[in-house]
């Protein structure tokens, strides 16, 4: 079975650029984040920032991956031990839900002025897709699917799931509630037979 990546190897500036960005978009803004802000935030020069990363958008897209990332091993960590591929599927998208909003670093996700540049990346950032991809065939082990089958489960899966942490719903769900609607609105676009 292919794993999710080990924690990356640090370094101490990289790691304060990427956390610098992050603090810059909860402070102001993704619109009025500069990297100079980024760079002055992390206490480092721009030019130092550039050793690192090729622009704004690439600092951000980093942040927002290593933050994926961990939460992707937590993900796994909370299904562990669960036999049934359409059980870890909902108790994952349930985790997600509680999780992204409490994760310092991906709560911008939540954020109006990053919800956007979240939702138009998170499909065509190959490293994040492919992250994305890799998590979903770990949800689901076990099941059978062609690679296309894959692709799009996992497209599906993050559309809905950036949809339902950026946009308020008709009726607010407690989590049992929420469990029912994965189990009959999300968990049948896997191919899984729906849970009773």
């Amino acid at each position: 079975m292919t794993t999710l990546p080990s924690k990356p190897p640090s370094n101490e500036t990289r790691q304060r650029v990427l956390e610098a960005a992050i603090a810059c978009v909860k402070q102001w803004g993704i619109e009025k984040t500069s990297l100079l802000d980024i760079a002055r935030q992390a206490g480092v020069t721009r030019p130092t920032v550039y050793r690192y990363f090729t622009s704004r958008e690439d600092v951000l897209s980093a942040a927002l991956l290593q933050s994926a990332a961990a939460m992707a091993r937590r993900l796994i960590a909370h299904i562990e031990g669960e036999a049934d591929p359409a059980e870890r599927f909902v108790r994952a998208i349930l985790f997600l839900l509680d999780d992204v909003p409490k994760e310092p670093q991906l709560s911008v996700m939540t954020l109006s002025s990053l919800a956007t540049y979240v939702s138009e990346d998170a499909l065509i950032n190959a490293e994040g897709f492919g992250l994305s991809l890799l998590l979903m065939k770990q949800i689901l082990a076990g099941v059978a699917m062609t690679e296309d089958e894959w692709r799009e489960v996992t497209e599906a899966t993050i559309r809905m799931l950036l949809s339902l942490l950026n946009m308020a719903g008709p009726v607010k769900r407690d989590e049992e509630q929420m469990r029912g609607f994965i189990m009959r609105r999300m968990l049948p676009m896997t191919g899984l037979p729906r849970k009773s």
